[in-house]
């Protein structure tokens, strides 16, 4: 080491920025090698400062304060300043207030080398409790130092964290300069720590842009740099971002995992996620306890309060909320705090409340908006709340101008579904309005927007994301032949699959919107003489709009509980009689009645001979149409929307000119699948046939991806809370809906003989997901899927009668009604 007495001040800190845990070493390894009294000060002052980085503040303080006693005694005064000022940093990080940056101003006055440092350390204090104009005004006042010629290695660290301050502040674009020239000096001068800690504050830059894939390729960036200690920060802002995507539950089970420390700002942010999440899940007691307990800790008129008051006042204007699960109705408590006076803005006035209460929760934390929404969206709900419906669209439909950026277009269908959770609340609270004011056809028009997708799902390449979904595929195989440990395994690999979908490459600029469709009044036109259905439960209201001749019309349903209790119970009956255990016929009759006279007999006007398109609501996405008496024998089409069925009947036609390319499949030990295939392959002999161990998953994806008819024959596969882990059991394991995105197309018509794979779960935001979903989402025009468990005895000669039908020229909804209703299967697509 250099001599002593001529040791820079700065040192410490830059061998911490550039690695704590070599910094650490180093310095045991010259408190063990030397007993001169300034080189000991200045190893424990790297010590000290390593600790902090590390979470041991008690250690640090202790360590902190030794070294300015021995800096002293050895007439090392200016070392000696520097461990004090980085002692009384400390403190004030751990709450020491005014006192500590009253000490902080005294010692930058008295040894000038310590005013940057000085400054730093109260600009990082005041941002931790959410006072970011005061932070920026000490950080500023840093860079004005450093302009003088103070250490200039110190200016990544303070342009890292004003970036961050201006990012909290809504200034984004300067946000991004700081960061990224915080990241280039960093880099320059070798200090790894500091480049992770940048990287993790891009991240959550990214994230208030609404990159999200930007955002989770920067915080696993930043966590092959930054210490363990570190994680829990990085794993909240990993929340915020999954919180942003609208993926409610992957973040819970990140933010579950997360050991908080009792760091006040990462206390206080846990809490307010964990309020955001209840916000998702609709539980706004919890999410109002949370957000209460965040105002009692915080200075009023701090960051964290106020958005701890947007929070709490969202609760209070959720519509058709839940309890938490596992808290029944219990006493009102006594709240820790006042409720907030009032709606965090303008936006809010009128019926438009709903609709921004529940966009709070994938909001990112801070910068804190007045409106919460970007500007065309608040325009939107302004108009909405006006009657302006033709106005509200335009100014949706706008080019994104103002405020955040839009999020790029990403590949994979679950995250499109999740995405631009606010455009589709702002058309959820448009259909609610244009209901209640009896304009039916403004009210599809809603809908429809609210359920497209706002990009086509692409073809993902890949290759980590492969990796995660084979070793899936090898768990479940495992756990299928009993293996516990594979089951546990198992769990654990699903609990990542939401968040592992933001990989490099997930995504790519020019998002858009959905592209224009002919709305309601044109679809008329092209329906024919079918019907188009559709359910429709804006904010827990539900309702059928119908498209009949060219007249569109809205007809009120009974309570949404009822018919969700209604749906529950048939689908329950008719689950098992299709197992054949214990048949009840005349209890399925029963709930199949009550149903049609919840959903269908409302419908007035309906002519009852015509073909229909049925978009259904979450309440009746596993619905089996076909078994309702008045849809016995009748064409049904089942689509996500009116736009979706457009897209299929193109799609249908554009390969309805040429002969099908067919591929035939029979996976797992279904007893009757070979036999079916071999049935099937008479009528088509040029088919490519896979049966026994050829029928493997890349096998099928392969002959998936170049045929334009597909039969599989296999287990059905329909894991709880997965729906993209739908699939089929061929002979090396389950072939995924996940898998069915690395196909460059998918076949126009593929008939699944399979238990439920028809079966589609609703994201948040109401766009299906689900095996049969995944192919009509990637290009196919028509899916023929079951919903109920699929019989072996009878299903073949079925599937034959089936098949027979449409080489004789029967449309595919025409042929299920004939020969696969009455056993759960429906077609979805061009019928």
């Amino acid at each position: 080491m250099a001599d002593p007495q001529h040791v820079d001040v700065h040192l410490p800190v830059m061998l911490v920025a550039r690695d704590p845990r070599r910094a650490r070493t180093r310095a045991e390894r010259m408190l063990a090698d030397s007993p001169e009294p300034v080189t000991r000060a200045v190893a424990l002052r790297i010590l000290g400062v390593a600790q902090r980085e590390f979470g041991d503040t008690a250690g640090a303080h202790r360590t902190l304060r030794m070294a300015a006693a021995v800096a002293t005694r050895a007439g090392a005064d200016e070392h000696a300043a520097h461990a004090r000022t980085s002692r009384l940093g400390l403190l004030a990080l751990r709450g020491g207030g005014g006192v500590a940056g009253a000490a902080l101003d005294r010692m930058a006055a008295s040894t000038p080398s310590t005013r940057a440092p000085a400054l730093l350390h109260q600009g990082v204090a005041a941002a931790q409790r959410g006072h970011f104009g005061p932070a920026l005004a000490f950080f500023d006042a840093a860079l004005a130092e450093l302009g003088r010629g103070a250490y200039d290695r110190m200016l990544p660290g303070v342009l890292s964290n004003r970036g961050l301050a201006l990012m909290y502040s809504g200034r984004l674009e300067e946000s991004a300069e700081d960061l990224h020239r915080a990241l280039a000096l960093a880099e320059r001068h070798a200090l790894d720590y500091l480049r992770g800690i940048t990287l993790q504050n891009l991240g959550c830059l990214a994230t208030r842009r609404g990159d999200i894939s930007a955002a989770v390729a920067s915080f696993r960036s930043a966590a092959r740099l930054v210490p363990e200690h570190r994680g829990a920060g990085l794993r909240l802002d990993h929340t915020d971002a999954l919180l942003a995507a609208g993926m409610f539950g992957e973040a819970r089970k990140v933010l579950l995992g997360t050991a908080v420390e009792s760091a006040y700002a990462d206390e206080i942010t846990a809490r307010l996620l964990r309020a955001k999440i209840h916000l998702g899940r609709e539980e706004r007691r919890a999410a109002r306890d949370q957000a209460l307990r965040v105002r009692a800790r915080c200075a009023p008129g701090s960051l964290w309060a106020r958005l701890a008051d947007q929070v709490a006042w969202s609760a209070l204007h959720l519509p058709g909320t839940a309890p938490a699960p596992g808290r029944g109705a219990v006493p009102r408590s006594r709240p820790a705090a006042a409720p907030p006076a009032g709606p965090p803005g303008r936006t809010a006035a009128g019926g438009a409340a709903p609709a921004l209460a529940r966009c709070v929760s994938s909001a990112p934390l801070g910068p804190l908006s007045p409106e919460v929404l970007a500007p065309r969206h608040a325009d939107a709900l302004r108009a909405i709340a006006a009657g302006d419906h033709v106005g509200a669209r335009r100014e949706l439909l706008r080019a994104a101008d103002d405020g955040p950026q839009e999020a790029p277009a990403v590949h994979h269908l679950e995250l499109l579904a999740h995405q631009h959770a606010h455009e589709r609340e702002v058309a959820a609270a448009g259909a609610r309005g244009a209901l209640d004011q009896g304009n039916a056809a403004a009210a599809l028009d809603w809908v429809e927007h609210g359920r497209a997708l706002f990009s086509v799902p692409g073809r993902c390449r890949d290759r980590a994301w492969k990796g995660v979904l084979d070793r899936c595929r090898e768990a479940f195989a495992r756990a299928r032949s009993g293996d516990d440990g594979a089951a546990i395994e198992l769990r654990r690999l699903t609990a990542v699959l939401g968040p592992a979908q933001w990989h490099t490459g997930c995504a790519a600029a020019g998002a858009g919107g959905p592209a224009p469709w002919p709305g309601s009044t044109d679809l008329a036109g092209l329906l024919g003489r079918r019907v188009l259905v559709c359910y429709a439960q804006p904010h827990g209201v539900p309702a059928a709009i119908t498209v009949v001749d060219g007249h569109v019309a809205a007809h009120p349903l009974p309570p949404l509980r009822v018919i969700e209790d209604a749906v529950c119970r048939m689908n329950g009956v008719a689950r098992m009689n299709s197992r054949g255990d214990a048949a009840d016929g005349a209890g399925l009759a029963a709930a199949a009645a009550q149903v049609e006279r919840l959903l269908l007999a409302p419908l007035a006007g309906v002519p009852d001979d015509r073909p229909l398109v049925i978009a259904p609501a979450p309440f009746a996405e596993a619905l089996p149409w076909g078994l309702l008496p008045a849809l016995r024998g009748r064409e049904v089409s089942v689509v996500p929307s009116g736009r979706a069925w457009l897209a299929c009947r193109a799609r249908s036609r554009a390969v309805a000119h040429r002969a099908p390319r067919a591929l035939l499949a029979a996976g797992g030990d279904l007893g009757t699948a070979v036999a079916e295939v071999r049935s099937l392959h008479r009528r088509h002999p040029g088919a490519e046939v896979l049966t026994g161990p050829d029928a493997r998953v890349g096998a099928v994806l392969d002959g998936l991806a170049r045929c334009d008819l597909a039969h599989i024959v296999a287990h059905g596969l329909v894991p709880a809370g997965a729906p993209m882990l739908s699939g089929l059991a061929l002979a090396d394991g389950p072939l995924f809906a996940y898998d069915l995105e690395s196909l460059p197309e998918v076949p126009a018509v593929t008939v699944l003989s399979s238990c439920r794979v028809g079966t589609a779960a609703p994201s948040p935001a109401g766009v299906r997901l689900g095996f049969a979903a995944a192919l009509l989402a990637l290009g196919g025009a028509t899916v023929v899927a079951g919903v109920l468990p699929v019989r072996d005895r009878g299903t073949p000669a079925a599937m034959e009668r089936f098949h027979s039908a449409l080489a004789s020229g029967s449309a595919p909804a025409r042929a299920v009604a004939d020969h696969l209703a009455d056993a759960g299967f429906l077609c979805f697509g061009a019928g």
